[in-house]
């Protein structure tokens, strides 16, 4: 079996790097696959050529997103592809959380902006509510262009970037909880919880979402999933996702469905990466 493991261009001045790879590489070693390292920005890979692509660390995507849809639709005609065409089209762009929530989903409220003038209104909402607030890009990655505001003015500069990326902006209240309790990041193999790991919070202290140690998966943590797979068209058919959650106002919320190229924090549970493999052979023979 002939796996393409899909990476991306790594930016030597924002080092961002694939933590999950020396899992991969001994899984794949251990059930005699050959998995063959493979960039989504070459356009010379003959995708036919493998029995799967499984997408992974294409972290660069995201100022190319129509870009790198066509690559996931291209490659879905030659080849299978995990996770889909489908699901990558519709999670990677964060607007799908208003679909979630309208499904019935706690999530972190959110507004969504368009421009610097929609954005100084909700700005305003929004500090009346909190006293500090986060501003993301709803296309992104690793927290770049995201960031924490304590007031309007460090608001709308962050927003300013975000509409000279040609994105539109998220406006969120802070949630207080990432830096006492920390965010959750859920690790879901084949619609089996695998593993929970704690990240680093990002937008206080830095990096890209970095594992910062290991929780044990708990009866709540069980009862969010649960209700996440209820809200999602294609779970059954998902090979992996990561759900990430935080507390807010005492009870877990979603903060990202991430479908598309998760870190699965694999070093804190190594057999996941032979879980994700087997799953994966067992979808293709």
């Amino acid at each position: 079996m002939r796996i393409a493991y899909v990476v991306g261009d790594e930016d030597p001045l924002d080092p961002d790097p694939d933590l999950d790879i020396p899992y991969a590489k001994q899984a794949a070693q251990d059930l005699n696959i050959d998995l063959v390292f493979t960039n989504w920005n070459d356009q010379s890979i003959d995708w036919s050529n493998f029995d799967a692509g499984l997408i992974r660390s294409t972290w660069d995507y995201v100022p190319k997103r129509d870009k790198f849809l066509e690559f996931a639709k291209k490659v879905e005609q030659q080849t299978k592809l995990f996770n889909s065409f489908d699901v990558m089209s519709w999670n990677t762009d964060k607007k799908y959380l208003q679909q979630m929530a309208e499904g019935g989903l706690q999530i972190i409220p959110t507004k969504f902006v368009s421009n610097l003038n929609e954005a100084k209104v909700e700005i305003d909402s929004a500090f009346s509510q909190s006293k500090s607030i986060a501003i993301k890009p709803s296309i992104g990655a690793g927290a770049r262009l995201a960031g924490k505001a304590g007031n309007a003015a460090e608001a709308i500069n962050l927003a300013e970037k975000i509409f000279a990326a040609n994105r539109t902006a998220m406006i969120q209240p802070y949630i207080e909880s990432v830096d006492t309790e920390g965010e959750k990041a859920i690790i879901v193999i084949d619609g089996q919880i695998s593993h929970v790991a704690i990240k680093v919070p990002a937008l206080t202290k830095g990096g890209h979402g970095d594992a910062a140690r290991k929780e044990e998966i708990s009866t709540e943590v069980v009862n969010f999933v649960n209700k996440v797979s209820q809200c999602v068209k294609d779970w059954d058919d998902l090979l992996f996702a990561r759900v990430d959650v935080v507390r807010y106002k005492g009870e877990l919320v979603l903060m990202e469905l991430e479908l598309t190229e998760p870190w699965l924090f694999m070093q804190y549970r190594p057999e996941s990466a032979k879980d994700l493999f087997k799953a994966l052979q067992n979808r293709i023979v």
